[in-house]
């Protein structure tokens, strides 16, 4: 039998499920909230709004406890941006608009755009956190309204936001979906084949990770 690489800890695939769901929810409730007969799949708006609040909450509880885990084990070095990023990127777009038939190897846990992806999610969670409560309490916090430019740009700026949401997250799917089940089954049990990305890549030299360890069955 093949080895295995445990690629996700315990504590990344609670918080990557916890924080999937939870956006998830979010993008459903908020859209029939926005358009509730264009989009009518909750049996009520005050069901939609009670969600959506719920969610809300347990999206921040997601983004604090994956932050902490994040500098406390030292995952965050995972996602540090590195020069080489910026012209890796641009060999990672040719490998998935199919003008290129290797991926390249590149040395680390995250490829360039998966790190810009899930770094970008924390100052977009925090714009869709802080923009929620304002339009959620909207006589308590309508200096911060204000401040902002008036409530009808903070609705602006959380539509839009949401609408990055939802193009991240297909664009996510895709590209998991894309590499084979195996990626998808590693998030729930961690591991994925030892020789997983070989097949996409210049280098045959395994990648070595701190979180990472080869199990031979």
């Amino acid at each position: 039998m093949k080895g295995w690489i445990y690629r996700h800890t315990l504590a990344v695939r609670f918080f990557h499920w916890w924080n999937a769901v939870s956006i998830f929810i979010l993008i459903l409730t908020g859209f029939y909230i926005h358009t509730p007969y264009g989009f009518p799949i909750f049996p009520s708006m005050d069901v939609a709004r009670k969600l959506h609040f719920i969610f809300m909450y347990a999206v921040i509880a997601g983004l604090v406890g994956r932050l902490y885990y994040a500098f406390i084990s030292g995952d965050y070095k995972n996602f540090r941006p590195r020069l080489l990023d910026i012209p890796n990127m641009f060999k990672l777009m040719k490998y998935y608009l199919f003008l290129s038939d290797e991926l390249p190897d590149w040395g680390e846990k995250y490829n360039p755009g998966q790190k810009m992806m899930y770094a970008g999610f924390v100052p977009l969670l925090i714009i869709q956190i802080f923009t929620g409560f304002v339009l959620y309490f909207p006589t308590a916090l309508n200096h911060w309204a204000y401040w902002v430019g008036g409530p009808h740009i903070i609705r602006i700026i959380h539509y839009v936001v949401a609408w990055i949401f939802v193009y991240c997250v297909a664009v996510h799917l895709y590209l998991d979906f894309s590499e084979g089940i195996a990626n998808i089954v590693g998030m729930i049990t961690g591991y994925i084949p030892a020789d997983f990305h070989e097949k996409h890549r210049k280098k045959h030299a395994p990648v070595v990770q701190e979180t990472e360890r080869t199990v031979q069955g």
